[in-house]
C-alpha cells in the first residue's frame, strides 16, 4: 500500500472514531441532565434550552480534544508519520 491509501485509510478510521466519540459524550451529557432531571415534575425551559446547548457543545468540546489525544498518542505509539502523507503541505515561494 502506497502513503496515500494509508493517508485516506487513516483519515476514515478517525473520523468514526471521531463519530463514536461525540455520540458517547452526547449519551453522556444526555443521562447526566436526564439524571439531574429526574425527580422534577416540570422543567424550567430556560434551563432545558441550556441543558441542550451545553450538551451539544459539550459533547463536541469532550469529543475533539479525546480525539486529538488519542490521534496524536497512535501516531507517536506507531510511528505512522513514515507511512501516512501529509495532507496540508506549505506553500512553495
Amino acid at each position: 500500500m502506497n502513503k496515500k491509501l494509508n493517508t485516506v485509510i487513516f483519515m476514515l478510521v478517525a473520523t468514526l472514531l471521531n463519530l463514536v466519540l461525540l455520540a458517547a459524550f452526547g449519551l453522556a451529557f444526555f443521562l447526566f441532565f436526564a439524571f439531574i432531571y429526574r425527580n422534577q415534575q416540570e422543567a424550567n425551559s430556560a434551563l432545558s434550552w441550556i441543558a441542550v446547548l451545553v450538551t451539544m457543545f459539550g459533547s463536541i468540546g469532550c469529543g475533539y480534544f479525546v480525539y486529538s489525544k488519542l490521534v496524536k498518542w497512535a501516531i507517536d505509539k506507531w510511528n505512522l508519520e513514515n507511512y501516512i502523507e501529509p495532507i496540508f503541505r506549505p506553500r512553495r515561494r
